[in-house]
């Protein structure tokens, strides 16, 4: 089995290469008794290595408890698209190779934090609101090390959005197959089931990788990718449309340490 890094929360991300969906987290229409075999490993592990070895991707994830991103990204930490948070906004994002940070929130996303602030106090309310009049219709601008505990933003990075998957397999359980994008396809399972991943590949031909599913970080994310090798278009945006991260503080309201945990 090619080495990984373990993490003490098991997720399961599905990556699904097309404008289609795939079987979520957990039981699929896939399931089934399956079969084994050499030809299914070797199948397995070249979508793998074909996955891996893509410079860019666009991706479009969704987290059952968070939201959604759709972002085109790379190997050097360049991303560029949209973050969704459930029903609470969303945000564009820039990312220049994983050390400058632009959201710009829209006004959706500023409510969900004024309704935060109010419940901790006046105070809070009134430091969110004058931070707000900066920031409506402008980019945040901020260092990429000051979002690293956002799970969202960990997919801007081509190399951590696939750190965890390993280079190859030793044996997998071929489930029945499942239509995906209108294509026949079919879920190699790693085994032992529970502690591995999920690879998904044509029925028949060449194995390219329609999907896997792997541990990423402690949030399940559900993954569409789509037209690799294309480059990622990241520019910072114009100073006008700017505004710093220092100049807003207070934006985003922080639960005071003794009301945490009530």
């Amino acid at each position: 089995m090619g080495k990984r890094r373990r993490r003490t929360a098991v997720l399961c991300a599905i990556v699904v290469l097309g404008a289609g969906g795939a079987a979520g987290c957990g039981g699929s229409e896939g399931d089934g008794d399956g079969k084994q075999g050499g030809d299914d490993v070797a199948r397995a592990s070249s979508a793998l290595k074909t996955l891996k070895g893509y410079n860019t991707v666009h991706i479009d994830g969704s987290y059952p408890l968070m939201g959604r991103v759709q972002l085109r990204i790379d190997h050097e930490g360049n991303c560029v698209g949209t973050t969704e948070y459930s029903d609470q906004g969303k945000a564009e994002v820039v990312q220049l190779g994983s050390e400058r940070v632009w959201y710009r929130y829209d006004d959706t996303r500023l409510t969900s934090w004024r309704r935060l602030a109010e419940q901790i106090s006046p105070d809070a309310v009134a430091l969110h609101d004058k931070a707000a009049k900066k920031a409506r219709g402008k980019y945040i601008e901020t260092a990429a090390s000051d979002l690293k505990n956002d799970p969202l933003l960990e997919l801007c990075d081509l190399d951590k959005a696939f750190a965890d998957l390993p280079d190859s397999v030793d044996e997998v359980k071929a489930l029945n197959p499942v239509t995906q994008d209108g294509k026949r396809v079919v879920e190699l399972v790693e085994q032992p089931e529970g502690d591995g991943i999920a690879v998904y590949v044509p029925e028949k031909g060449e194995p390219l990788p329609h999907g896997v599913k792997f541990e990423i970080d402690d949030e399940p994310v559900r993954v569409t990718v789509s037209d690799p090798d294309k480059p990622v278009r990241a520019t910072p945006p114009p100073a006008a449309e700017t505004v710093r991260s220092a100049e807003v503080t207070g934006l985003f309201p922080e639960i005071p340490e003794s009301t945490q945990g009530r």
